[in-house]
């Protein structure tokens, strides 16, 4: 019996030895390193900006070499010059580069077609206006909701400044050279203008299709001559293009994002939310 127990604990001792020495060394875990990025600064435009931005996000989802940093709004032409000064790497326009900004040796690459809302504060239930009746309520000849099918109530009216994208185009397209009601607000920026309108009662304002859609606002989007602005193909009558300016120089820096914004997959992304795709 003693002898039995003598091999048995020896034999147990002689097992652990061998797990032991067959026991993998620990081995360090290495550190993870994380990928460096590079940031993209980009102005102009709020309203591309806005529309750029979401853009950007998506991008970001799928891609981690790039981190973007959205600068205050200087409106396209100072998105423009930012990027000649070099201080930015993109400039959001709200319009088409001018034959003068080419010259000075910018690229433009149109990324969509936004549409000109004409919205109202949320505590408004009218669907619709003509084009006629924008035109009179923002140039003074129409200044109570209730000759419109609205309540009892005098009109306030939200602008854009003269040189601004929106309000050229509707000027060309629908007020002509008349001046705007008065007593109107006038913003200089687009998000200043939309937390405006969702703050005061009884307002009509023009402003960005894809902002207004993309910031979650609670104002009403109107149809215009039956024509709904959240409606692809009905022709809406006033749209303009969203791009951004960059110089050719800088391009290997931002290439991987141009490219992401010229692609079926961000065009599908702004049908998403109502936006179209560039006009070819």
């Amino acid at each position: 019996m003693k002898t039995f127990r003598f091999v048995s604990v020896m034999f147990v001792a002689f097992a652990i030895t061998l797990a032991a020495c067959g026991s993998p060394a620990p081995q360090a875990v290495p550190a993870s390193t994380a990928v460096p990025q590079t940031t993209l600064t980009i102005a102009g435009s709020g309203g591309a900006a806005t529309v750029l931005k979401y853009l950007a996000e998506a991008y970001g989802k799928q891609h981690s070499e790039l981190a973007f940093e959205f600068l205050s709004g200087s409106g396209s032409s100072g998105g423009v010059k930012g990027v000649l000064d070099a201080t930015l790497d993109l400039g959001t326009m709200s319009r088409p580069p001018k034959d003068s900004e080419l010259s000075s040796g910018i690229k433009y690459l149109a990324f969509s077609t936004d549409r000109i809302v004409i919205a109202t504060s949320s505590d408004l239930s009218i669907p619709g206006l003509s084009s006629q009746q924008v035109k009179d309520i923002f140039l003074g000849d129409i200044t109570n909701w209730s000759a419109v099918g609205g309540p009892n109530v005098p009109i306030n009216v939200f602008v854009r400044d003269e040189d601004e994208s929106r309000t050229q185009v509707l000027r060309k397209e629908l007020f002509g050279d008349g001046a705007f009601a008065t007593g109107s607000v006038v913003f200089t920026s687009e998000g200043d203008l939309r937390d405006a309108l969702a703050a005061t009662a009884n307002t009509i304002a023009f402003l960005s299709y894809g902002g207004l859609r993309l910031s979650d606002s609670n104002a009403h989007a109107l149809v215009i001559d039956g024509k709904d602005p959240a409606d692809l193909g009905s022709n809406y009558p006033y749209d303009y293009a969203l791009g951004v300016a960059y110089l050719p120089s800088n391009a290997a820096k931002i290439q991987s994002f141009l490219d992401f914004l010229a692609s079926p997959e961000a065009f599908a992304l702004l049908a998403e939310k109502g936006i179209s795709p560039p006009s070819n």
